[in-house]
Order: C-alpha cells, then structure tokens, then sequence
C-alpha cells in the first residue's frame, strides 16, 4: 500500500514559494483536502509556517497572504531597537530579531487553534485520512539548545522507538522551528519548558530524511513510500573553474578570503543550505531507488543559476539580471516588500519554465543528474505517479 510524504523545506520568507507551488499543484483545494493527498507532513522553520496553515485549513492562496503582508512579515521578524540594529549592521553575528516577540506573532496569526497540543490533534470529524486511510501525521522539526540534538515534535506516536506524540502546542512547535540562530534570533525559542533553535541546526533544513525514518519505523515498507519534497529556493553560480573568459562576473561564484567573521557568518549560513547531494539524493537511495534513475521522490525547488546557451554562461530567460543578481544576494529574512516582490517573481519564472528546478542531484556544472530540470516536469511526474490526486 501507497504511503505518501509531504516535504516542507525551511527557508524564512522565502516559503512563499511553497505556497505558490501548493497553489498551482492543487487549486482550490482546502488545506485539510491536500493533507488528506498524503499519510504524513513533516516541515521545517519557514516550511512549518506553511504545514500549520494546511492544518488550520487555509487554502495556499491565503498562506501565501501571511507571507506577501507585510505586517503580519514584521510580527515575526521583530526587529531588534533601533540602537541595537545600528550595532548588527556592522556586526555580521549579531542577531537581528527579538524572539519572544515571533512567539506573539505566531500566536496572533494562528488563533485559539494554535493553542491545542500535537497530541491532540487530529481534533475533529473534518481531519482527513491519508491514501492509506489512517489520519494525517505530521511532523515538526526542532533543534534542543541543551540536550544539542534534534527533537521530532510529532502529533502521533511511533510505538516501535517508544516515540510519543507531543504535548507542546502547535504554536509552540512552530515557534521553535523557526527560531535560526546567531544572525537571526536572539535566544532560543520556550516550549513546554524547553528551549530551541531552528531545526536546521541539527541538519533538518530539508526535513525529507526525518520522514522517511519515522515511515520505515511505523513499519512502512519503503519501496511503498512516494515523496513530494517542496524547497524554498537555492543559488549556485557558476564555480570559478568553469567559467569562460568574459563571462559576466555576477553568474560566477565568489572566492571567499577566510577569517574569523567570514567564517562564522558562513558558518551560521550555511545550516539553512541544501546541496543538492545531500538531504533528498539520500532518501532517494534508502527508499532503493536505483542511483541513476529517477524514482518516487520528486523534488520541486527553483535555482537562482545561470544557464550554459552553446557555450556561454547566460541568465535564465525569466530572471533578467535586474532580477536575478539580487536575488543571489537575498538572505532568508525577506522582510521588504520588494525583496519579497523579488521571491514572487521568482516562484513565477520557475512555475513557467522561466527558471530551473533543482534536480535530486546536480552535477558539478550545474546540470541535472538526477531528477527533473524543470517545474513542469516534476509535475507532471508526480501527476503520473500518483494518478493525479487533484481535489
């Protein structure tokens, strides 16, 4: 029997791009009807934003509203007081946002709903059943500031691990997701007594791995298991070594000079990365997918990349250079409206080939490994594959 899992990369505002995917993969469809799509829903940070909206219902046109208002973008990115973020503008590891105040933020957003544990819920007779006709799980990622280890905040239980379904409500689970450290937030996020930072601190940015683990533990057989995994957007310029002479100097990757605040900076960056080789090549491979074809896992991710056109390094046809060079320089907390109108367009040119996909794997000169190069493709592959499960 099928077992499907719903992916939600983290990403800051940046998640916007997993509604519009949401969007145009199910329109219309409520957010209890595209969960009902899949057995289990595991998120992260910015993607968690995204899965607390399908489980209050909301269709992805109005999650994506949470992400292009701009009041409801600064109640989670509180800013720091105006002296303070003075002081961060020359200090590339001082944090930029309040956490206590996110929390607020999540709260009033989410409602009286947000209060219930995970533990509770499915809550009601509206809460669907997956294709394998059990309700909907879903999954919270969430790195432990004290214990240094990655907690899974569950709404089920996994009785073969001694795993239980949480009691810390799901504004709580979402607050400690989404709390990146060091250049973010400036301490960790409380619930039900713990603290936490974001779960890519543990390596979960891209939480596919974490559901794959909990489906084989439930006693799914993995080759059963099929994988929508939506990511929040990825830059890769072209390596120096590969460049031409006279290709335009903002396609090509920068060599960075160590030292001490470059390296923590990047060091503080770097966890809300996903190469392509990393999280959803390794779930590809442990489902026993063959290494070289592609098999029930579909990616859907943009890439902000150039594009080799007979030889020389180019801009994709829906990102203009006015376009696509700040976006390389775009950091996850998108609070502008115009950086924000930048993402949008982004999620626009990719949905309309205007912009690559990222691949399951992507090889050292950008091309596709494994996987889907476009949007279009990935879609209709996973059409294929699941004999079009549209509401």
């Amino acid at each position: 029997m099928t077992f499907r899992i719903l992916s939600l990369d983290g990403g800051g505002t940046w998640a916007l791009l997993e509604a519009m995917a949401l969007e145009d993969l199910f329109p219309n469809c409520s957010g209890h009807q595209i969960l009902g799509c899949f057995d289990l829903a595991v998120a992260n940070s910015g993607g968690s934003i995204v899965l607390a909206g399908l489980i209050l219902n909301m269709k992805p046109s109005l999650i994506r509203l949470f992400f292009e208002d701009e009041a409801k973008r600064a109640s989670i990115f509180s800013k720091k007081p105006w002296a303070q973020e003075e002081l961060a503008r020359g200090l590339p590891i001082f944090p930029r946002y309040v956490a206590s105040e996110k929390r607020i933020g999540l709260e009033a957003i989410m409602g009286p709903q947000g209060n219930f544990a995970l533990m509770q819920w499915p809550r009601n007779e509206g809460w669907p059943n997956g294709p394998g006709g059990d309700p909907v799980r879903f999954l919270i990622m969430a790195f432990d500031y004290d214990r240094l280890r990655e907690d899974f905040l569950r709404s089920y239980a996994v009785p073969k691990t001694g795993a239980w379904a949480e009691r810390v409500s799901l504004v709580e689970a979402i607050h400690a997701s989404t709390n990146a450290p060091v250049i973010y937030f400036d301490e960790p996020a409380l619930a039900d007594g713990k603290r936490y930072w974001d779960g890519a601190m543990g390596a979960y940015n891209n939480p596919v791995m974490a559901g794959v683990v909990d489906a084989i533990a439930l006693g799914v057989d993995p080759a059963a298991v099929e994988i929508l995994s939506l990511g929040t957007g990825t830059v890769r310029l072209v390596p120096p070594d590969l460049a031409p002479k006279g290709a335009p100097p903002d396609l090509l990757g920068e060599s960075v000079t160590p030292g001490k605040l470059t390296d923590l900076r990047r060091a503080s960056s770097c966890i809300t990365d996903d190469p392509p080789d990393a999280a959803t090549f390794t779930a590809h491979v442990v489902l026993g997918n063959a290494a070289d074809k592609a098999g029930r896992i579909v990616r859907l991710n943009p890439v902000v990349q150039p594009v080799n056109q007979n030889g020389a390094w180019t801009y994709p046809k829906g990102l203009p250079k006015e376009v696509f060079d700040p976006l390389t320089k775009l950091d996850m907390d998108a609070v502008e409206n115009s950086q924000v109108e930048l993402i949008k367009r982004l999620g626009e040119a990719w949905i309309h080939e205007g912009a690559p996909n990222q691949p399951i794997r992507m090889l050292d000169d950008l091309s596709c490994g494994l996987g889907d190069r476009t949007y279009v493709q990935a879609k209709a592959r996973w059409r294929a594959m699941t004999g079009n499960p549209l509401c």
